[in-house]
């Protein structure tokens, strides 16, 4: 439901109309021309709305309209429908309704060609359907205009997502809610416009109340808090929020504060009218209980008890103050007077309540019911409480909510990169150390293995000269142990180069990931991405290296998986594609396995990220097999939905392919790429093993 302080605007409008037209008298003057005949007409009717004869007021309103019935004058009749629309209750069914005032407003302004106008006058009967309860119809039509606006570049759609967010909040569906509220509040404070920021941040205050997330809730609401002017005529929903703040310090064990919290409320604006006054009572009430001083707590339930008798069942507050009481009684052990009070909370108007609302009564319902004996109804009661319960909170629920929340403050956080660009610069310095360490690292390396060579080849000489004097045969076994020796070091050191590769390879992939995060531009993000599978690729090459007892060669079936598991992990691709590898036990050197690698990292990421765009569900399947004597086939082939037409791979350019087709030249091979329901890449080149 569109938030009850709108009412104020309604109000002051009306006081604005009623000044710009003083009229206490109203002869019709024969011979007036139209627009003063119309200009008349009006005056009378908004002097008949304050009054209170609202249906002589519909009836004026409508002969004006009537006399400009003319065409080119849609525009100036759909304002004054949309004038008398803001005068009618929106629950008001009699005569003209607002209903009717807003579907003519959208017959004239698409006529008139006034096309924000008629998105606006979809809007509003979008929220007059959510003020009725009519929660999935609302929400329909608010993406309708959601993409509507968006189509015209309309700056304002954060209104649009506050009431979506409603919308499901209501239905109970808090993970969608939370995503609506938390992209309200990022357009809002994207556009500088934080008019309408209380409102927001109390929305996904009560939604994270609701999800019993106290911690959370507590944040927005101090947010509401740090937002809100305490100079409101009608202050009734600020008490309320407070009331909730105060509440869910309490959840968190923070009693004092919460009664502190609510005096300083009271202490900046006296409640106006008998909605703010409940909600205090009810807020000191509750907080007096919670500290045990029950001699205070009692004090103010006496006062609100008589006071919520003259609360309408029209209101949200009415509900929450109902529903306190019902509480106090239940507290008390008085079980007849709690369901009395806990059934008024439950038979509020239709919309009124939201589903979590709704389950909190229930629940206490079937406490009082189960008191007083009625346990029929008691079954009944805690069958729906289960109902919305179940309804409201499951796993896949609970993990979205959390996701949104991590995806709103990394949002934030990106917001934020151009404060730290001292903390870029050092990251790129020390990236390009790391990147030069690595580098002298393996020429290092490479000197030292070499110095070994050569000092063991010396050693080895001296040793045979001198083994040559004393025996031959001892001479042989000694230099056979020595060869052995050589062999097994040789291999370790061949393994330990290839170790501290993988892990320059994986400190760089660490380097290049942390600056993704303070990049804004999503091309350069895509980028430094791609170029993370591609080391990701090369790391895994070095890694088998290693774990291999040969140094010089890998099992690609092994190393194929293993890549294939890497990338359906990186995209989430889940159950959306299937996998298939059909491969030889082919053992290729590891001048031929790090341009394999990279050609089917290239080939696989593209077949996810392109092939199944328009399709839930697809398949990639990849070959290594032996292809007549001395030959080796690489083929990656998708269902899906293949090149666009006219493709020309020599036109075409993309470092994706361009890669692809170095690699394979560097293979001294044959690339080739088709398009038959779906792409298929096939690399033909020569075994070095053969």
């Amino acid at each position: 439901m569109p938030d009850p302080r709108k009412k104020i605007v309604f109000f002051a409008l009306i006081a604005v109309l009623m000044t710009a037209s003083p009229f206490h008298v109203f002869p019709q003057t024969p011979g007036k021309s139209g627009p003063e005949l119309v200009a008349g007409l009006r005056a009378k009717a908004l002097y008949s709305f304050r009054k209170g004869d609202k249906e002589q007021g519909k009836r004026l309103f409508k002969e004006a309209i009537d006399k400009m019935g003319k065409p080119g004058n849609e525009e100036a009749q759909g304002d004054l429908w949309r004038e008398l629309a803001m005068l009618i209750r929106s629950r008001d069914t009699t005569g003209v309704t607002r209903m009717e005032c807003f579907e003519k407003m959208v017959t004239l302004y698409r006529l008139a060609g006034q096309e924000q106008k008629e998105i606006e006058a979809l809007k509003s009967i979008a929220d007059l359907n959510l003020i009725h309860g009519k929660l999935d119809l609302a929400e329909a039509q608010l993406l309708q205009v959601l993409r509507r606006y968006k189509a015209i570049g309309y700056p304002k759609i954060y209104y649009v997502y506050d009431l979506l967010a409603v919308a499901n909040r209501y239905k109970g569906n808090y993970d969608k809610g939370i995503y609506y509220a938390l992209k309200a509040i990022e357009t809002m404070e994207a556009s500088g416009d934080f008019s309408p920021a209380t409102t927001f941040y109390s929305r996904l205050a009560n939604m994270y109340r609701e999800l019993g997330q106290s911690e959370n809730s507590v944040e927005w609401y101090r947010k509401v808090f740090r937002k809100i002017r305490y100079v409101e005529p009608v202050n009734h929903y600020m008490f309320r929020d407070a009331g909730f703040l105060a509440r869910e310090l309490i959840k968190l064990g923070k009693q004092q504060d919460a009664l502190a919290f609510i005096l300083d409320v009271q202490a900046k604006n006296k409640p106006n009218g008998p909605y703010a006054k409940a909600s205090l009572l009810a807020s000191l009430a509750f907080c007096y209980d919670a500290l045990r001083q029950h001699d205070e707590s009692e004090k103010f339930y006496r006062e609100l008890i008589p006071l919520a008798a003259t609360l309408k069942t029209d209101n949200e507050i009415a509900t929450d103050v109902h529903f306190e009481i019902g509480r106090y009684f239940l507290k008390k052990r008085q079980s007849g007077n709690a369901a009395l009070f806990l059934k008024k909370a439950l038979h509020a108007s239709e919309g009124i309540n939201s589903l979590s609302q709704n389950k909190e009564i229930y629940l206490m319902l079937y406490l009082a019911d189960s008191a007083t004996g009625n346990y029929r109804a008691a079954v009944q009661d805690l069958m729906a409480h289960k109902i919305l319960n179940d309804s409201i909170f499951n796993i896949d629920k609970s993990r979205q909510i959390e996701e949104l929340q991590v995806r709103y403050e990394t949002a934030k956080r990106k917001k934020d990169i151009e404060l730290l660009h001292s903390q870029n610069r050092q990251a790129r310095r020390i990236r390009n150390i790391s990147l030069i360490g690595a580098a002298l690292l393996l020429i290092i390396a490479g000197l030292l293995f070499n110095g070994y060579r050569t000092k063991y080849r010396s050693t080895l000489r001296l040793e045979a000269k001198q083994k040559e004097l004393d025996q031959k045969n001892l001479h042989l076994e000694a230099l056979n142990a020595q060869q052995d020796k050589l062999l097994h070091e040789k291999e370790w050191l061949i393994r330990e180069v290839h170790h501290r590769v993988k892990n320059n390879l994986q400190m760089v992939t660490s380097l290049l990931n942390s600056q993704s995060a303070y990049l804004k531009e999503e091309v350069a993000v895509t980028a430094i991405t791609d170029s993370l599978r591609r080391m990701q690729a090369m790391s895994l090459t070095h890694q088998k290296l290693y774990e291999n007892q040969h140094t010089t060669s890998i099992a690609m079936t092994e190393y194929i998986t293993e890549l294939v598991a890497y990338l359906s992990e990186s995209f989430e691709t889940g159950d959306r594609i299937i996998f298939e590898q059909t491969s030889d036990p082919l053992f290729l050197d590891v001048s031929q396995a790090i341009p394999l690698g990279l050609i089917l990292n290239e080939g696989i990421v593209n077949a996810i990220k392109y092939a199944f765009q328009n399709r839930k569900q697809g398949i990639v399947r990849i070959g290594l097999q032996r292809d007549g004597p001395g030959q080796l086939l690489l083929v990656i082939s998708d269902n899906g939905v293949g090149l666009p037409t006219g493709f020309d791979i020599r036109l075409h350019n993309s470092l994706g392919l361009d890669l692809m087709q170095g690699l394979t030249r560097q293979l001294k091979g044959h690339f080739a790429i088709k398009s038959d329901d779906g792409v298929h890449i096939m690399v033909r080149f020569a075994d070095l093993n053969k």
